[in-house]
């Protein structure tokens, strides 16, 4: 059976590693977004490097049903609206870049 020490000694060890890896994760992310701007900011629709091609996309701004004034608008007109999603939400437009392996 482990004592509490030996657990809290593994369960900090994990912790702190966690915490470590998320720490490069925010750090590589910086970068990732830094590089995303160079990319973007570039106006070109693809990129080739050495080893990978980068393509930019422009996802363009969609919405959807106001699903609380719509079921609103239903109760008064004496509809029950429980068939409307109670989460639907405008959905901002943005920009991917996609990253691939080139073939030789």
């Amino acid at each position: 059976m482990a004592t509490a020490f030996n657990t809290i000694d593994f369960s900090s060890a994990i912790v702190d590693r966690l915490g470590d890896i998320k720490a490069q994760i925010a750090d590589l992310k910086k970068v990732e977004a830094d590089l995303i701007a160079r990319i973007t900011d570039a106006g070109a629709d693809a990129i080739d490097g050495r080893a990978f091609r980068a393509t930019v996309s422009i996802v363009a701004e969609r919405s959807s049903l106001d699903a609380k004034a719509a079921e609103a608008k239903l109760r008064e007109l004496g509809v029950d609206g429980r068939w409307f999603s109670k989460n639907q939400k405008v959905a901002k437009g943005y920009t991917t870049v996609k990253v691939v392996a080139r073939k030789a």
